[in-house]
């Protein structure tokens, strides 16, 4: 074995333990680093533009109109005209002497009348549904919408043996008797000549004055991020996205107008409601009924259209499950599509409830009009 080693070798060992040395002794160059951006609270994703909210969870085919601040009351009709429309709508001579329209309509309980079912001079199969906010309900009047105009649904409650008994064609003659009326009709008319049309009108004209209040949700909507409370945020979260529920009450006034089957179609009387099949005749609106919308529906119970579910947790239950048919209940027709068992816990299904608290507005001081 060769003990000497050329000299040309030595110095190349020795470089080569000194560079090692020297690059144990400095530290690796470190990769930059990316600081992660942190996650948007709920808050943070809601207060922004609805436009920039998080994606609501869209059924097909459904019109996509996102939740809204209430608009103002495109009404402009003259106050003489509103004035005797509120006369009409309060006076019982309006029907047949004993009921109004506000003995089912009562302002002071968000115009409805807090019954199962509405109660005029007979007992009616359905529920009251509240007056708030009717001008966009023009063509889909009644809970089946067989009424396309208020005319034809003003007359209709009028004439109506088991709600005000009264008699259209009746009407004018009748109060063309009673000085005061005569003085109203032509404050609004500007002639005396009385007809059923322009006494149907005026009422139609009061009615489409009556509005909801503003809400903790308007105020939202409009750029107060602070109106909606924690639980309150995570139901408005619920309801656009796992819940569904802005499938069917979507827009301004919470409703698509459509007409679905939720089933529930026994009336008080045991029958069975045909909902809008009875107007239409079709046989795919059998069981059907309008989307009611959601304003001050924490203040509108009873709900569905016979009244027959008594709390709002009740019935956010149930369409949790998917519409389970309850104490005889039962579907006539098809059951729709949209109804699904969405399987939420209670605690989503409190929020959703709590949500659906800040569409609740105050009543309207609504005072009753000195009758002629």
């Amino acid at each position: 074995m060769n003990l000497y080693l050329p000299k040309q070798v030595i110095l190349a060992t020795l470089l080569t333990t000194f560079l090692y040395s020297c690059s144990k002794g400095k530290s690796s160059p470190e990769e930059p680093t990316i600081t992660p951006t942190p996650e948007e609270t709920l808050r943070e994703k809601y207060s922004k533009s609805s436009a920039q909210w998080p994606v609501a969870e869209w059924y097909k085919n459904i019109e996509i109109r996102e939740l809204a601040a209430l608009p103002k009351n495109p009404s402009n009709d003259k106050v003489e005209l509103i004035a005797l429309g509120k006369a009409l709508f309060f006076d019982p001579r309006t029907g047949n002497g004993l009921k109004t329209c506000a003995s089912c309509h009562n302002p002071d309980t968000y115009w409805i009348d807090q019954k199962t079912t509405a109660d005029g001079i007979a007992l009616h199969h359905r529920n009251t549904p509240s007056m708030e906010n009717v001008w966009y309900l023009e063509g889909n009047l009644f809970h089946d919408g067989r009424a396309k105009t208020y005319r034809e649904q003003i007359a209709e409650a009028i004439n109506s043996p088991i709600e005000m008994g009264g008699n259209t064609s009746s009407l004018s003659s009748k109060l063309m008797s009673i000085p005061g009326y005569v003085d109203l009709y032509e404050s609004a008319y500007n002639n005396k000549n009385m007809t059923i049309e322009g006494l149907l009108d005026a009422i139609a004209a009061y009615s489409k004055s009556i509005s909801s209040g503003e809400t903790a949700f308007d105020r939202f909507v409009q750029g107060d991020y602070q109106a909606l409370n924690d639980q309150q945020l995570e139901g408005l979260h619920l309801f656009r996205t796992k819940g569904k529920c802005i499938n069917c009450h979507n827009g301004p006034y919470f409703t698509d107008l459509d007409f679905h089957n939720l089933g529930y179609a026994v009336t008080n009387k045991g029958a069975l409601d045909n909902g809008r099949f009875e107007s239409s005749k079709l046989e795919s609106d059998k069981g059907k009924f309008r989307t009611p919308g959601l304003r001050n529906v924490t203040n509108t119970a009873p709900y569905m259209h016979n009244g027959s579910i008594a709390t709002l947790s009740e019935l956010v239950n149930l369409l949790s499950q998917g519409m389970p048919q309850k104490t005889g209940q039962q579907i006539n027709g098809i059951l729709s599509p949209h109804i699904q068992n969405l399987r939420l816990s209670s605690k989503e299904q409190e929020n959703i409830i709590a949500f659906l608290a800040s569409l609740s507005s105050k009543p309207i001081k609504n005072d009753r009009p000195i009758l002629p």
